[in-house]
């Protein structure tokens, strides 16, 4: 469900900002990392269960892999997914308004979107530091996975999306400018 407000439609390849370019190429390798790292999982899952099943021996420390991956990789690939326009979105109500009320939904929408990935930033920052500073792990010996990571991975997927609900919103912004200049030509 792609937003109308994507920036590959409202913003022309020439007009963006170099930091803008930056941010947006940052995200797609992070997404691309997050997409290998699936496949990883994926083959580290099948040879824990061939493992189990035809040897009776499990792969050592999977469950606490997995269990630490899946939170990095959904965080690696969140701004990714808000730029292209992939997530999940109702537009039962937003389908039935007109372009100017529906910029000022997404207005709205964007705005908080932005403060609530800033208040994920500041309310995660120093449990992250906190994790860094004592080697924070998950599991027991003989696996023993570093969290401190994750934490980081989870901080910098959080302003990365604040930064691309930022972009969405000056998106917005100015495509309501534009349309009443329009209007009063």
């Amino acid at each position: 469900m792609a937003d109308e407000f994507s920036a590959e439609e409202v913003m022309p390849k020439d007009e963006e900002g170099i930091i803008t370019r930056f941010v947006h190429k940052f995200m797609s390798v992070m997404n691309a990392i997050g997409t290998a790292w699936v496949g990883f999982i994926t083959v580290l899952i099948s040879c824990d269960i061939v493992g189990r099943v035809a040897f009776n021996s499990p792969i050592i420390g999977v469950p606490e892999i997995v269990k630490v991956s899946i939170v990095a990789i959904a965080w690696m690939q969140m701004a990714h997914t808000l730029k292209i326009g992939g997530h999940l979105r109702s537009e039962i109500i937003l389908d039935r308004l007109p372009s100017r009320g529906k910029a000022i939904v997404n207005l709205m929408a964007y705005s908080m979107g932005a403060f609530i990935f800033a208040m994920v930033i500041f309310s995660g920052w120093g449990n992250m530091i906190e994790a860094w500073r004592i080697g924070e792990f998950e599991g027991e010996l003989p696996v023993r996975v570093p969290t401190y990571p994750v934490r980081t991975i989870l901080l910098l997927g959080a302003a990365l999306t604040s930064i691309q609900f930022l972009l969405l919103l000056k998106q917005t912004i100015r495509h309501l400018v534009s349309g009443e200049r329009k209007e009063k030509e």
